[in-house]
């Protein structure tokens, strides 16, 4: 699988944005969505802006500001189990210790951690969180989705996407898509990312009748890769527990496989 090789969404290595002296006792969550644009929010640590992207680490004393009332910030804290909302009005929202992961989730965090270091081709080092901020990498490059492999699977069901790409010039255009056999492509979503490279669909239903599904990325200069994904039921996934479902995928191995659902799961705070 071909991962990010620098700083990244959807999604790359923060220890340049962090003290030295980070603990993972120090970690909370993560950043689980936000409404509008990265611009109309601030991120700081300490004397750093952090860039703000879905699934960016959170540690304690992280300070959030929401620059307008028509926006918001959901934070899952706790290591995942305590949902935040962040508006205008209750910022600047600041991270205490309440916020820390428990102790009886440190498995389960470090399950988590390990696999972002993995899906963003992070070093995985204690302390340091991950931001999913993607960097504009070669504007003159095609887009690519490496995430997105022959092998990848989705369970099956209605859920918003979080979609994530690399390289290319924005803005991009970004189709989700379906082609029935023997038929023309059914676009069944459309949207443009401005200014990032990556966006959040609306929920769609992702049923094993249509089964195969596909990701567009459009740039601005008319460069595009196509990758795709198939959905299967849970209930047809061997071993697949309908508890406690997100613990059993990020035992898993294969990860190209699976991957892909878990980075869903962990932006929809399931």
């Amino acid at each position: 699988m071909n991962r990010l090789n620098k700083t990244a969404i959807l999604v790359i290595l923060a220890s340049c944005l962090v003290t030295a002296h980070a603990t993972i006792h120090e970690e909370t969550g993560w950043i689980k969505a936000f409404d509008g644009q990265p611009e109309h929010y601030t991120l700081t640590r300490g004397n750093e802006t952090v860039p703000v992207a879905p699934l960016t680490t959170l540690l304690v004393g992280d300070q959030i500001i929401v620059k307008d009332e028509q926006h918001r910030m959901e934070l899952m804290l706790q290591g995942g189990t305590k949902p935040v909302v962040v508006t205008n009005s209750n910022s600047p929202f600041e991270i205490t210790e309440e916020g820390k992961v428990p102790t009886a989730l440190g498995e389960f965090w470090k399950s988590v951690k390990g696999f972002l270091n993995y899906w963003y081709d992070t070093a995985p080092t204690e302390g340091h969180p991950i931001t999913a901020a993607i960097p504009k990498g070669d504007e003159k490059q095609s887009p690519s989705i490496p995430w997105l492999t022959h092998s990848t699977r989705l369970i099956a069901g209605e859920r918003a996407l979080l979609l994530q790409w690399q390289e290319g010039k924005a803005p991009f255009t970004v189709q989700v898509t379906h082609t029935p056999l023997w038929k023309n492509t059914i676009i069944l979503w459309e949207g443009t990312a401005e200014n990032t490279h990556w966006i959040t669909t609306t929920p769609l239903n992702f049923d094993t009748k249509r089964k195969y599904y596909r990701i567009t990325v459009i740039d601005a200069n008319g460069k595009k890769v196509t990758r795709g994904f198939r959905a299967v039921a849970s209930e047809k996934v061997a071993g697949y527990p309908q508890e406690e479902s997100l613990t059993w995928l990020l035992q898993q191995q294969d990860r190209h496989k699976w991957g892909f659902e878990i980075m869903q799961r962990l932006a929809q705070g399931q």
